[in-house]
């Protein structure tokens, strides 16, 4: 597993935009190509987690 680095919320909103940021998020924590490879369950549940943290 990849280490991940967090940032403040405003480093996410001005350096990309939020579905970018996520798209990042889900490669370095699952694996690069993620996004097109796992299940659409797993992914809108990573992404509203994801949402509920940084937004």
């Amino acid at each position: 597993m990849r280490n991940l680095t967090t940032k403040s919320k405003q480093e996410f909103i001005t350096r990309t935009s939020l579905w970018d940021a996520f798209i990042s998020y889900l490669e370095n924590i699952y694996f690069p190509g993620a996004a097109e490879s796992l299940d659409t369950k797993l992914i809108a549940f990573e992404y509203e987690n994801f949402v509920s943290t940084y937004s």
